[in-house]
Parts: C-alpha cells; sequence; structure tokens
C-alpha cells in the first residue's frame, strides 16, 4: 500500500518543481515586451551587466526559487545596460524612474509593458517578493483600459475579446 502511494507523490513534486521553474531569460528588450503580451503574463525586466555582483545574486535568487518570478508568470527579460540600443530603449520607456546609482535596475510590467513596479539596487528576496507582490496587486485591481497609449500594444488592432 505505502509503494502505491509512492509514484502519486513522486509525481506530484515533480509537478510542483516545474510549476515553479524560473523563466528562460530573454535578452532582447523589444522580445521581452513581445512574448510578455503574447503569452498574457507580467515581465520581469533587469537591466544589469554580466560581472554585476548584484544582478548576478538577483539572477541566482530567481533561479533558486527564493524570489517568485516564475515561468507560469512571468517572462524574464535579462538586459545588458553596455548595448547602447537596449539601454536606450529601456531609460526611453521607464528612465523617469527612480533607479539610484546601483545596478540592477528592474522593472515589474504587465503584459502591455506598463510599468506596475521599479527599483533599482541589490535587495534580498524577501524585499524582492514584495515588490512583486506590489506589481500584482497592481495589475489585479487596475486592467488595462483601452485606448490608453499601451493599450493595443504591440499588435496594431485591438486584441479579440472571448
Amino acid at each position: 500500500m505505502k509503494i502505491s502511494l509512492l509514484f502519486p507523490a513522486i509525481l506530484l513534486a515533480f509537478t510542483v518543481c516545474a510549476l515553479a521553474e524560473a523563466p528562460q531569460p530573454v535578452t532582447d528588450f523589444n522580445k521581452t515586451l513581445s512574448a510578455a503580451a503574447k503569452d498574457e503574463k507580467l515581465a520581469f525586466i533587469l537591466l544589469g551587466r554580466p560581472t554585476c555582483g548584484n544582478c548576478n545574486a538577483t539572477k541566482a535568487m530567481i533561479k533558486s526559487g527564493k524570489i517568485a518570478v516564475t515561468a507560469s508568470n512571468y517572462v524574464m527579460g535579462d538586459l545588458n545596460v553596455d548595448d547602447p540600443r537596449t539601454q536606450g530603449e529601456f531609460m526611453r520607456r521607464y528612465g523617469k524612474e527612480k533607479f539610484g546609482n546601483t545596478l540592477p535596475f528592474v522593472v515589474v510590467t504587465d503584459s502591455h509593458g506598463k510599468l506596475l513596479a521599479s527599483s533599482g539596487g541589490p535587495k534580498d528576496a524577501n524585499q524582492w517578493n514584495t515588490l512583486l507582490a506590489e506589481a500584482k496587486g497592481k495589475a489585479a485591481a487596475k486592467p488595462a483600459t483601452a485606448g490608453g497609449p499601451d493599450a493595443n500594444w504591440p499588435f496594431k488592432t485591438a486584441p479579440k475579446t472571448q
């Protein structure tokens, strides 16, 4: 009898781990926003550099599951601040935020690229998870309004409603 319960328990454990898997980072700004729109997910966009300790620590916490950025709920952008085109696109869209002077610069957006939360500099897992909770709260409280500047982004026509 105990062996018959072991298989479903193992299957459940693998299923839970698969659902909590970190998203594969996208290294292109526009592809990150397009993927979020296509998949109807929030975007966690980190602007940093490959040699940045704070950036790498944040990515390691995501990969280990300490920060609740999961493939089932988020598209993750891992953008290089040293790429002038990437930095320019990011700053044109979110540069009015007060990130401070220390990497990483992070924004959490809805599926249309609308800013829900932002932060700069090093954080522990609890601080990042608080930022995510703030973003999710805003996303749940205020759906995208038709006719706004990002209402149909990246679509040329309004998406079909069901």
